[in-house]
């Protein structure tokens, strides 16, 4: 029996494991000291980011200093983002909640015409932090595009929805793995999936997606 065989898989595995642990750490620590509100989307962006190098091959990042540096770099942009999706997201809540409470068809049909939006809604902010590391745009480009890439791959949506809401249902069922286990792993996922959409749309489209004002980032 050749014990390196056996062995080889075993310590690639710890390895990723090691990584993932060590980038989920980050993740909350960021998110910490950018005060929690303002440190929560520049530290998901900073996730995303190493996680997008390793997916390109890169394994031996200097993960520490990549992180600071889109953190750093891109502190205000994202929170600019997120903050728009914190207000979309909570207009359709409202209007969820004051159809829900009117009386009349109209009303009902209003109502459930915003909980499909909120659901798509939802769908479309899988996509956000994957299209904000992989193309350089303007802020509100990058819904627009989230959203052309959920509407156009209906089965890689579903795929990306059910694996996140896996993963986060195991998070929550054994809190322990809270710290090391909850952001990073999830983060990998969707990234896989949309990575291989962008890769398709690049082999369909050459250097250019669906227009010319988005470009892959530079490699940082």
């Amino acid at each position: 029996m050749d014990l390196g065989k056996i062995a080889s898989p075993f310590f690639l595995a710890c390895d990723w494991i090691m990584k993932l642990a060590y980038v989920n750490i980050l993740w909350f620590g960021f998110t910490l000291l950018g005060g929690v509100i303002f440190g929560m989307a520049p530290a998901t962006a900073s996730v995303f980011t190493v996680v997008r190098k390793w997916i390109e091959g890169d394994r031996d990042i200097a993960i520490t200093k990549l992180f600071w540096n889109t953190f750093r770099k891109e502190f205000i942009k994202v929170n600019l983002l997120a903050f728009t999706l914190l207000v979309i997201g909570a207009i359709l809540l409202f209007d969820i909640y004051f159809f829900q409470n009117m009386e009349g068809v109209l009303s009902q049909i209003l109502h459930i015409v915003f909980i499909v939006a909120f659901v798509n809604f939802v769908i479309v902010l899988l996509y956000i932090f994957p299209v904000y590391v992989h193309y350089e745009l303007r802020v509100f480009q990058y819904l627009k595009y989230a959203c052309i890439l959920a509407l156009s791959n209906p089965f890689q949506s579903l795929l990306m929805a059910s694996l996140a809401g896996f993963s986060m249902f195991i998070v929550i069922w054994n809190s322990a793995l809270f710290l090391f286990f909850s952001v990073a792993p999830i983060s990998m996922i969707l990234m896989l999936i949309t990575y291989r959409i962008f890769d398709k749309i690049q082999n369909k489209h050459g250097e250019k997606t669906e227009e010319s004002t988005a470009t892959a980032r530079a490699t940082m």
